[in-house]
């Protein structure tokens, strides 16, 4: 009788402690990203792509997505960091692809329209996505992400610059803002590669 009882108990014992060792290990990840305390569902914006579609983050549910503020003449942060969201997305495996989205809205909705702002996009890939939409639209975006933003340096309506914050947002498969990458940080592809991998994982 004894024996029986270890026996049951080793049979239902050992799966639960495999599954807690398996949980364990999965909280004691360490992102490479500004992990926030507590995950909180991330805005879920509406703005217009490249095609003219309505598009809301609530499309993207089921992928990690990243987001950047950024603007077409941008001439060095935003082509750069860019460049960096492309190699972390060139650095994963086709499946992983198809579930991580890459978006850039812009700051500067009165110059950036949706063809140019999707040709600016489409060359770091084809798959990522150039969102614009109202000053309005974009103001309430930016806000609820705790982006700042401002022009700069004008010289006339359609010659000036944008200074903003330079942050990209990763935003999980649940909807949920997980991660944030300050400046310079989404440069270290194989870091931000795994911090994507375990966002995926759940």
């Amino acid at each position: 009788m004894a024996r029986r009882i270890l026996t049951i108990a080793l049979l239902v014992g050992l799966p639960l402690a495999l599954g807690l060792m398996i949980l364990s290990q999965r909280d004691q990840y360490q992102p490479f990203g500004t992990r926030l305390v507590t995950a909180r569902p991330a805005y879920n914006f509406t703005l217009t792509a490249a095609d003219g579609k309505a598009t809301q983050l609530s499309d993207y549910r089921g992928k990690v997505s990243l987001i950047f503020f950024g603007f077409v003449n941008c001439p060095d942060v935003c082509p750069t960091t860019m460049l960096e969201l492309g190699k972390v997305y060139k650095a994963l495996s086709p499946q992983e692809r198809s579930r991580v989205q890459v978006m850039m809205i812009t700051v500067d909705p009165e110059r950036d329209t949706r063809e140019v702002l999707g040709k600016y996009v489409s060359f770091f890939d084809k798959s990522f996505v150039g969102l614009t939409g109202t000053p309005a639209q974009i103001a309430q975006t930016a806000q609820n992400y705790g982006v700042f933003y401002q022009k700069a340096n004008i010289k006339s309506a359609q010659e000036y610059t944008v200074d903003h914050s330079a942050t990209v947002f990763a935003v999980d498969p649940k909807g949920n803002l997980r991660l944030v990458y300050s400046n310079g940080k989404p440069a270290q592809t194989d870091k931000v590669v795994q911090d994507v991998r375990w966002m995926l994982k759940g």
